[in-house]
């Protein structure tokens, strides 16, 4: 049998003010993450993840698919791989 760990992150893990570029990003995932916050005791990378994939399919707005879709991209590139035990 398999644990899997889950690392549950803090809103610090998104914050890069070093890259003024990726600010639409940090802002997207802070929003989520503190929504997710407001539900959960621990909120997890899964959770922004599958949070961004519902708001990307829920969303008729072509410009804000594409602020969830790079939203998703950053925390995907960000999510460090499960570690299995």
């Amino acid at each position: 049998m398999h644990d899997v760990s889950y690392t549950h992150i803090t809103l610090a893990d998104y914050i890069l003010p070093e890259d003024p570029e990726l600010l639409v990003e940090n802002e997207t995932v802070i929003r989520v993450y503190k929504n997710l916050k407001k539900q959960k005791v621990i909120v997890t990378h899964k959770d922004i993840i599958l949070c961004l994939i519902q708001k990307i399919e829920q969303e008729s707005d072509a410009d804000k698919q594409d602020v969830y879709l790079e939203a998703l991209e950053y925390v995907v590139y960000r999510t460090p791989d499960d570690d299995i035990l």
